[in-house]
């Protein structure tokens, strides 16, 4: 029997996955409804540019609402308490970083990697899964990991974790 995986994920962009669902089901499917039933109208189907491009958006709303349904289904909100209280950078740490041959320091938000893709007003967001964030995983302000970056490995220094 599989077992269920789970798609760890804050708060925050839990309420924007959720708000990207409605939209696709509340406003973007019934608008491109209409858009086939007025290019269906036109009659000849065969050349007819509109009802294409009217059908091919409305497969890839659809595989959206799909895909956004099952990862939604398999979420877990990430408990922040938990993740704050550990002094550690996990799911839901701010952390700020010092990389090696950069001379700015950066603060990112550690979040799940269906998060990225989300507009968090200024935020940074990178993923545990990425590089940095595989090299920073479990680490603790102050540590100075190794990433990898091609076949060269590069320093990050963790200034701050909260």
């Amino acid at each position: 029997m599989a077992t269920k995986k789970i798609n760890y994920i804050t708060k925050e962009g839990y309420d924007k996955l959720i708000t990207e669902l409605r939209d696709y089901k509340e406003v973007q499917l019934p608008a491109v409804l209409e858009r086939l039933s007025e290019a269906k109208a036109l009659w000849d189907l065969s050349e007819n540019f509109e009802y294409k491009s009217a059908m091919e958006d409305k497969d890839f709303i659809n595989s959206k609402i799909v895909e956004l349904e099952k990862l939604l289904a398999n979420a877990e909100i990430i408990k922040e308490e938990k993740t704050k209280d550990t002094g550690v950078v996990t799911y839901g740490s701010k952390v700020t970083l010092k990389i090696e041959w950069d001379k700015d320091e950066y603060t990112v938000s550690i979040v799940w990697i269906w998060e990225v893709g989300i507009v968090w007003d200024d935020d940074l967001l990178i993923s545990l899964d990425s590089p940095i964030g595989h090299a920073i995983k479990w680490h603790k302000a102050w540590d100075e990991v190794k990433m990898r970056l091609g076949n060269d490995r590069k320093s990050v220094k963790i200034l701050k974790v909260s």
